[in-house]
This record gives structure tokens, C-alpha cells and sequence, in this order.
């Protein structure tokens, strides 16, 4: 057992002595030039979230004369996959395009989050119920129809303005060189 607490506090120091000689030996901050490689190491590190969304949505949708309305609870995110981003160094500044936006919506599966409150046919002895696959086709609509309303309330273009705002030092963080974040 001593033997063993001998070893142990040799590799201990050797551990130490190495690092201490590759921290000396590294090369100082002014001395560093970021590389092309270097910057693309950047990008997998992460996918920038800027928007999550959490929304119960009335539906309503009607096929031939059978009507349908019940609620339904969305959730999701709009993020920038920063693998595709592209970048380029200028000088000692990195440029960056901002990738285009990835929007992520789903269907709840909290307890309650989707609900039938009432169906009903036009015609008198009509069937009024909808099979599960014209429920799916309904919340696929929904969910279309909600990607539409991201884009046109304004949402997908506050998100890239505010992705814009946080990559930029997020960035300059990482690498210690000036930014330019591109929105196309």
C-alpha cells in the first residue's frame, strides 16, 4: 500500500511538471494567429436558441360537412444550426453570415394539452367523429399554419436580430478577435 501512495504521488508531479512546462511554453496572447481550421471549430459547439414558444392554439377545421373544434398546445423553438455558418477571416476579423433560421414546432404531450371540445355534422344522421388520421392531418395544418404566423407576427425576425446581437460576442469571446455578424 505505501508502494502504491509512492507511485501515485510521482505520477502526481509528473502531471503537474508537464503542465507547468506546456503553459510556459504556449505562446502569449499577441502572439496568436486564429486559422481558418481553428474558427471552423467554433461552429459545432453549439445551436443558438434565441426564441422558445410554449402556445395553446384554438383549432377549428371542417372536412366535407363535419366540423371540428377543440385545443391544442404547441411548443417549440426558432435556433440557428451554427454548423452552416458560414465564416471567413478578413484581416484579424472573422466574419460570419448567420445561418438561416430552423424552426422547431411540436405538439405538446403534457396531460391536457390537446383537447376535442366538439364535433358536429351538417347533415342530420351524418357521422360527426374524425378518425385519428384526420386528427393528424388537422394538427399538421395547425402546425403550418403557425410556422406562417412565426414569419408573419415579426417572431422568426426577432430572433435573428437578437441571434445577431448574442453571436457576435459569443464569438469574440472564444476567439478574441473583432466580429461582423452578417443577416442576409
Amino acid at each position: 500500500m505505501k508502494y502504491i501512495r509512492i507511485a501515485l504521488l510521482f505520477v502526481a508531479l509528473a502531471v503537474v511538471v508537464g503542465v507547468a512546462m506546456w503553459w510556459k511554453q504556449s505562446p502569449e496572447y499577441s502572439r496568436v494567429r486564429m486559422e481558418p481550421a481553428k474558427i471552423a471549430d467554433i461552429t459545432p459547439m453549439v445551436r443558438l436558441c434565441t426564441v422558445d414558444f410554449y402556445e395553446d392554439i384554438p383549432v377549428k377545421a371542417n372536412i366535407g360537412p363535419r366540423h371540428f373544434f377543440g385545443k391544442m398546445t404547441l411548443t417549440g423553438s426558432i435556433g440557428f444550426d451554427l454548423e452552416t455558418m458560414r465564416q471567413e477571416m478578413r484581416g484579424d476579423t472573422i466574419v460570419v453570415w448567420l445561418p438561416r433560421e430552423a424552426i422547431d414546432i411540436e405538439e405538446s404531450t403534457a396531460p391536457g394539452s390537446y383537447r376535442v371540445i366538439d364535433t358536429w355534422n351538417e347533415r342530420l344522421l351524418g357521422k360527426s367523429g374524425f378518425t385519428t388520421v384526420e386528427e393528424n392531418e388537422i394538427k399538421r395544418k395547425v402546425i403550418e399554419s403557425y410556422r406562417k404566423k412565426l414569419y408573419a407576427s415579426g417572431a422568426v425576425a426577432k430572433a435573428r436580430s437578437e441571434a445577431v446581437a448574442s453571436l457576435k460576442p459569443m464569438i469574440e469571446s472564444v476567439t478574441r478577435h473583432p466580429v461582423v455578424v452578417i443577416d442576409r
